[in-house]
């Protein structure tokens, strides 16, 4: 079986992949659920799919995962950021009250 077959698996991880800068994370969640169920769907099919094609869908969902991963730590850093940012303001509020 040629790599045909997953096709349609690799074009569902490009628009997740795709999507994933929008910010919109519950439409992510959702584009994620539909490939993993595509993916599933494979497993009950009659014709499998080549290793080599197999490892080639699995290193795009291990390069969107990454990329997931990325996003996830920035919005971190942001968030951090922003706490840092806010007890700064606390603490020069609190000084001047004092002064």
């Amino acid at each position: 079986m040629s790599a045909l077959v997953l096709q349609p698996l690799h074009a569902s991880l490009e628009t997740l992949e795709a999507h994933l800068p929008s910010g919109d994370h519950e439409g992510s969640e959702r584009l994620m659920a539909e490939h993993l169920q595509a993916v599933a769907a494979l497993s009950l099919s009659i014709e499998r799919p080549t290793d080599e094609a197999i490892r080639a869908l699995l290193a795009h969902q291990q390069r969107v995962m990454g990329r997931m991963v990325q996003l996830r730590d920035e919005a971190a850093a942001h968030i951090n950021h922003g706490k840092r940012s806010l007890r700064a303001a606390h603490a020069y509020l609190k000084a001047e009250s004092l002064a």
